[in-house]
Order: C-alpha cells, then sequence, then structure tokens
C-alpha cells in the first residue's frame, strides 16, 4: 500500500466516511458501548540495498553474472534450492522427489498452489516449458550445458531434434527426467538461477517485456525500475513459502563505493558491499555493521589464449606469473581480506588441494621465461590492454599488476570502462573470442562442487560466454573433465579434477592465479535474519530478513 493510494482514496470517500462515523457515535452512545482505538498501523518493512549497477541480464536462461543472479534469485525459483549456510539442497517448488539407484531418473513432485507473480498456478508444463527454453538453440542460453545430460538434449541443442526424450510431464503435479549418464550433482545444477521455472506466456512474448518485468514464482517481484538509478521489488503475497516479512526491497545503483559509504554511514541504505577506504578501519569503527565469511570464489587475471601474444606462448604466460607479487596485494591491496591463490579451486572447494604450489613471485624467472617466450627485455612486445570495469579496489590491483609487469619490461594500458562493456569485452560469442586480451575476472561457485569451476572454466566446449572466456583448450583436461562427471562417488572424482588443475595451473599457465575471497559487507545491526552463504550474497535470501528497531519504525 503506497501513501498516494491511501491520499487519493481518502480523498474520493471523505463525506460517506465522516457520515458513516457520525452514525456508529450515535449508535454507540444509544447501545452504551465505547469506541475502540484506531489499530496503529505496521511500520513498513523496506530494505535499501547497494548495487554497483543494473544487472545486465534478467532473464535466467542467460543469467552468468553476480548482479543478475542477485535479481534472478529474488524473482525466480526452480525445483530444489540450496540451504544458504550449510548448502545442502532443500525443496522449492518441488516437494519431494526420488532417484533411481542408477542416478539416472529424477521423478520430482511438485507442490499444489504454486502460483507466478501474474497469479497463474504452475504446473508441470511449465517446467518442461522451461527447461525445453534453456535447450532451444533459438534462446542460444549461456547456460544450457546444465541440462545437457538430459536424454536427448544433444540432438535437440543441435536442432537434429525436436523431442527431448527426457523430459516427460507424469501428470499436471510430477515431473521426471531421464539422464543419459548419472550426474552426481545434477540437484545442485537445479538450484542454480538458470534452471529457474519461468510461464510460457510472459517469456515467449516479447511484447511483455520480460527483460525490464521479469516474472516467476520467487519471493519478490519487480514493482519499479528506474535504469541507473534503482530498482523495486515488492513482497509477492502469494509467495509459496509465505510471504516475505520485508515489504519492500529497494536496490540503489551507486556506482562509486565512496559514494555509497556516505550513504551507508548517513542512514539511507541498510546494506552495501564494496566498502571503501580502508577496511581494517571500517571494520574497527562499525563492529555491529562489519560481517565476513568464507567464500567460495576465485580471483585471477585471464589471458585470452585466442589471440597474439598470449596464444601458444605458455613462456609468456609464465613470465606473467612469476612477475606478479600476490602476497602484497593480498596484504597491502586486500588488507588481508583475501589469500594468495596458487590455484583455480578455492579453499572449502570439494577437492582442494592444499599441496598445489603454483607460481611464486620471482621477477628473474620471469625475465627468464619473457626472453624463452621470444621477448628478451620486452623487446618486439607491444602494449598489452588491461581490461577492468570501474571499481576504486580493481583499479589499484590492475595499476600494481601494470607496475609488476613493467619492472619486468612488459608493458601495460589500462582500459577501466562500466561492467555491461566490460562482460561483453570479456566474454565474446562461443564463436568469436572477446576484444578484451587480458582482464581481471573473478568465478565464484553457483554450486559447490569442483565442477562448478574446472569444467565452467576450461572445457574447450565452453568456450565463451559459458565461461572458459580464455578459450583455454587442452584435450587432456577435456578427457578428464569428462571422465570425473560421470562418476558418482566424490573420492573417484577428486583425483581426476586434482590432474586436471594442476596440468592447467603448472603446465599450461592457464591464467594468472591472483587470490581467494571471502565474504565482507556492512548491514544495520536492526537488519535481522541475515544469513550469508559461502555462494556469495547473491544467495543470501532477502525473504528470511526483516527490520527490528529501524528508525523508520522509532519515527512512527
Amino acid at each position: 500500500m503506497t501513501p498516494r493510494w491511501i491520499v487519493r482514496t481518502g480523498s474520493r470517500s471523505a463525506a460517506p466516511a465522516l457520515l458513516l462515523g457520525a452514525m456508529l457515535l450515535s449508535l454507540c452512545s444509544w447501545a452504551g458501548c465505547s469506541v475502540a482505538e484506531p489499530t496503529r498501523p505496521r511500520p513498513e518493512q523496506v530494505l535499501r540495498v547497494r548495487m554497483r549497477e543494473d544487472p545486465p541480464d534478467t532473464d535466467p536462461a542467460q543469467s552468468s553474472d553476480s548482479l543478475s543472479d542477485r535479481l534472478n534469485l529474488e524473482v525466480h525459483d526452480g525445483l530444489v534450492d540450496f540451504e544458504p549456510l550449510t548448502l545442502e539442497i532443500i525443496s522449492a517448488v518441488a516437494e519431494a522427489w526420488e532417484v533411481t539407484a542408477d542416478g539416472r531418473r529424477y521423478t520430482f513432485h511438485l507442490r499444489p498452489g504454486v502460483r507466478f507473480q501474474n497469479g497463474r498456478a504452475l504446473t508441470s508444463d511449465d517446467v518442461l516449458y522451461s527447461f525445453r527454453r534453456i535447450l532451444d538453440p533459438k534462446v542460444h542460453s549461456q547456460r544450457s550445458e546444465i541440462l545437457s545430460g538430459v536424454q536427448g538434449a544433444k540432438e535437440f541443442l543441435a536442432g537434429k531434434s525436436s523431442r527431448l526424450e527426457g523430459l516427460e510431464a507424469v501428470d499436471p503435479l510430477t515431473v521426471r527426467i531421464t539422464l543419459t549418464h548419472p550426474i552426481p550433482y545434477f540437484l545442485q545444477l537445479l538450484a542454480t538461477p538458470a534452471a529457474a521455472i519461468v510461464p510460457r506466456e510472459v517469456y515467449d512474448d516479447p511484447r511483455k517485456g520480460f527483460l525490464e518485468h521479469p516474472v516467476g514464482c520467487g519471493p519478490f517481484k519487480v514493482a519499479r525500475w528506474e535504469r541507473s538509478n534503482y530498482l523495486e521489488l515488492a513482497a509477492f503475497g502469494d509467495y509459496y513459502r509465505g510471504r516475505p516479512k520485508l515489504d519492500r526491497v529497494v536496490i540503489r545503483f551507486i556506482e562509486n563505493p565512496a559514494s555509497a559509504m556516505e550513504e551507508y554511514k548517513a542512514g539511507g541504505l541498510e546494506w552495501m558491499d564494496e566498502m571503501a577506504g580502508s577496511e581494517t578501519e571500517i571494520a574497527r569503527s562499525l563492529p555491529q555493521d562489519y560481517r565476513k565469511g568464507p567464500y567460495l570464489a576465485t580471483y585471477y587475471y585471464g589471458m585470452n589464449l585466442a589471440r597474439a601474444p598470449f596464444r601458444g606462448n605458455v613462456n609468456l604466460r609464465k613470465a606473467f606469473n612469476y612477475a606478479v607479487n600476490r602476497a602484497a596485494i593480498c596484504t597491502q591491496l586486500f588488507e588481508g581480506t583475501h589469500t594468495v591463490a596458487h590455484g583455480i579451486l578455492p579453499p572449502g572447494t570439494p577437492g582442494f588441494n592444499p599441496d598445489l604450489r603454483g607460481f611464486e613471485y620471482d621477477p628473474e624467472k620471469a625475465r627468464e621465461y619473457l626472453a624463452k617466450a621470444g621477448y628478451p627485455g620486452g623487446k618486439g612486445l607491444s602494449p598489452i590492454d588491461l581490461w577492468v570495469n570501474n571499481n576504486e579496489k580493481m583499479l589499484q590491483v590492475a595499476q600494481k599488476v601494470q607496475a609488476d609487469l613493467k619492472a619486468v619490461d612488459v608493458p601495460v594500458r589500462i582500459q577501466a570502462v562500466d561492467f555491461a562493456h566490460f562482460l561483453q569485452a570479456v566474454r565474446g560469442t562461443p564463436e568469436t573470442p572477446g576484444e578484451a586480451l587480458f582482464y581481471k575476472f573473478g568465478w565464484q561457485a553457483d554450486y559447490p562442487d569442483p565442477d562448478a569451476f574446472l569444467y565452467w572454466l576450461l572445457h574447450s566446449r565452453n568456450a565463451g560466454p559459458a565461461g572458459n572466456m580464455a578459450r583455454y583448450s587442452n584435450p587432456k583436461v577435456d578427457e578428464l573433465l569428462d571422465r570425473a562427471r560421470g562418476l558418482l562417488r566424490m573420492e573417484e572424482r577428486i583425483p581426476l579434477y586434482r590432474e586436471a588443475e594442476r596440468i592447467a595451473v603448472e603446465e599450461d599457465a592457464a591464467w594468472l592465479f591472483v587470490s581467494n575471497y571471502t565474504e565482507r559487507f556492512l548491514v544495520k545491526p536492526y537488519v535481522k535474519g541475515v544469513v550469508l552463504s559461502p555462494l556469495g550474497m547473491s544467495r543470501t535470501p532477502f525473504d528470511r530478513m526483516w527490520l527490528e528497531g529501524s528508525p523508520a519504525s522509532e519515527r512512527r
């Protein structure tokens, strides 16, 4: 209910309301009754959150960045979900499921009474529609791989068949999925934002503008969106898990972290990330607000292996790795909130290898490998553009990397652009490598399995927007990753993943490995129900939060 609606209704109904009030007073006087005190209105629960900029992609089938995931996870739900803290699989649209002993057939029983935000009841046909849409070659989904194990999916995705034998609606509330081979983390894939259930009547009709007004069955619906300014989410009253306690979530787009910090301190925000200034000092000055926790994410600098000078030149890539002082980045710039990355998998991920050494900081070795690469003393090497998105901390790290490389005679120019432009330049298309030759990037797990990093980032099948932006390609690594995907037992899979990671890191120097994150943010102490997930802030559910004792409620 908005203030504007109350004023308009009150003005239109003023005379009848006064007349009715006079009649009630008259009746009470005659009957000897008393007039009850008017009910005090409940303070509106509004959470104000900072986001750097607009989410680039609100279509779940295309979502592959944390900003887009944040929005998609609030608007949409899938068959199953993650318990945000423990990362166990929990029920969502499906209230129960069975899996056959061979791990190939899943039967999902949908909750009765689940509704989309347009009011229509969700059925098994919507699940089939949503999953067919991800695999539809005309949609060009960046996440079609999550369902590639469904029987008939590869032929359907290639346009060679119109049938998907592995998808079946048994009845309006039962869905059966048959896989070509067991996938040990299949339920985890179904808990990712891309596997959201969407209504056909909205996503089949471009006139409905689902990119501006996405419709799902999640806890919040998009109420208003003013690009580059704010996005307002309203509680969905018919949400099947119960209406959220928050009435609204207002996401304010504030690009500059320093401006966002001032707004937070002034009381204009309840939540913010990307803190400006000394993080140590912030944690000391705002101890009740500062939150920190584990985060399954790796920070790296990608090299475009489809383009010169990185293409086919492993010695140049090793020279870059030896040249950069990661420990200094972690201690001086990240103030100890990052740890040095020796490989791809972050600590806490199943299969993390503590014995992987990677590359130590060694400028002399960097010069040796630069000479082996054909550029002794940097001669013959043209300046290399380093792409970063507009972010103060990322620029500081880029300047440190630039200085370290300059010290071994590698010339680097920094290109700082907005996030959408940056993503396009890095991703390119599946067929064409992106414009960015050298770029900073971060990859967070969207499901807690080594496959979430190694398969998406290294397998040649995922070249481009699906994850392998570097265009890394090694048939041995592909073979190891494919074998690991087909094994049900984690203890059998881990040796294969570790060997694939060792090859990519130590033999091929696929990227410049930098650091592993911890998650940090500020949240006002009166925000309750905050659950910090190792999958990052996009997995911190707003529908579990509420405000208690906020300044707004005290003013009423």
